[in-house]
């Protein structure tokens, strides 16, 4: 009798853990954290082998600030499910947290390999950590093959960004920040980010123009008149002093052996 019990016991056990849980997603979607962890807490008693509690726990905790609690709740998830794909890439979420940035981007990694279905979260977080490194060039693409796979991401399309503008591409930031305002008018971050990239884009092109003044200014400077002049050009010097006397003396001489006609 007592196997029989338990055939009849274990589906409905399995049926409540699981409605905590969902519910408990419900709550962190809605940000109740706290409350959303005892949900998760009453489907573990009932079930402590269910893998989707143990994440969504560790997502509660990773938003409540509280990162190693994250992380263990995640790690039972990953030993209970090695290839749940959620479980990997909300650990890459946690390590992000946390400024474990390689650590991050090898968890999306994990993730992108188990279910490439996930690409578009996973590419996008791989390419946040990278945006966080510095790494502007090698997270670009990935922003890009996020929004491939989601062209309506207004956060993928903000991040992007951010990237260009860190590549001193203000011109396709602006485009990018355009792109995520149109998807989300409030979304903050864009706004932000278009406010700078549209400052910086003014600057670089004031100071594009200044240089070009200056090269502008530099040609046509005046020439310097030469000290000495070609020889074409030359004044002509007044006849020398003696010269001038010498010709005088000459025309009195002829003047007076000049024979008088009779």
């Amino acid at each position: 009798m007592l196997p029989v019990f338990f055939l009849l016991v274990t589906p409905a056990v399995a049926q409540f853990a699981g409605t905590y849980t969902l519910r408990g997603d419900e709550l962190v979607s809605e940000g109740k954290y706290q409350e959303a962890i005892g949900m998760y807490d009453k489907a573990i008693a009932l079930e402590p082998r269910m893998s989707t509690a143990w994440c969504g726990k560790g997502v509660a905790l990773e938003g409540l600030g509280n990162y190693t609690g994250a992380i263990a709740a995640l790690d039972v998830a990953i030993s209970i499910s090695p290839a749940y794909s959620k479980a990997w890439y909300e650990k890459g979420n946690t390590f992000y947290s946390l400024g474990w940035y390689d650590d991050s981007i090898a968890a999306y990694d994990r993730a992108l390999v188990i279910s490439p279905e996930y690409g578009y979260l996973a590419y996008y977080g791989k390419a946040n950590a990278f945006s966080a490194q510095g790494r502007y060039s090698s997270a670009l693409p990935l922003y890009e093959r996020a929004l491939l796979l989601e062209p309506g991401y207004a956060a993928a399309w903000a991040k992007k960004g951010d990237a260009l503008a860190g590549l001193g591409d203000y011109p396709g930031a602006v485009s990018a920040y355009d792109k995520a305002l149109s998807l989300d008018p409030r979304y903050l971050p864009a706004q932000k980010g278009r406010l700078a990239a549209e400052s910086n884009l003014s600057i670089t092109l004031a100071a594009t123009l200044t240089e070009r003044s200056t090269l502008v200014t530099i040609g046509e400077t005046p020439a310097t008149i030469p000290a000495t002049l070609p020889p074409a050009e030359e004044r002509r010097s007044p006849p020398a002093l003696w010269g001038s006397l010498a010709g005088i003396a000459g025309a009195l001489y002829l003047v007076s052996n000049r024979k008088i006609p009779r």
